[in-house]
């Protein structure tokens, strides 16, 4: 647990130093009122900690999450539907704490910016 515990430091740093930090980290911040680095904290701790059960509520409020913040992208920055989906999409695994998250919103971040 330990190990994990420095491993998820040492990419909350990484994350940190990135030069560039994907479009969608800086919409869920406006859209959360909270700090990414934060959420990605408090997120992997709470999934880490969690039983069976937990975990399965996690989930169902990770994806109430993604489905709220799609459509606040639709209505606050007028993003079509599928853009908007994309984004959402790609911050699911941070909101329910894998730490592979961060990983897979940089790769969405450089597919979108591409479009």
């Amino acid at each position: 647990m330990r190990a994990e515990t420095e491993e998820f430091i040492a990419e909350i740093q990484e994350l940190e130093t990135l030069q560039r930090t994907p479009r969608s980290f800086a919409l869920y911040e406006e859209y959360s009122h909270t700090e990414m680095d934060q959420t990605i904290r408090i997120r992997k701790e709470n999934y880490e900690k969690a039983d069976p059960e937990t975990r399965r509520r996690l989930e169902e409020q990770a994806q109430q999450e993604v489905n709220g913040f799609c459509r606040w992208l639709e209505q606050t920055q007028n993003m079509e539907h599928v853009r908007a989906h994309y984004y959402a999409t790609s911050l699911k695994s941070i909101l329910l704490g894998l730490p592979i998250g961060v990983q897979i919103a940089h790769l969405f971040a450089t597919i979108l910016d591409q479009t």
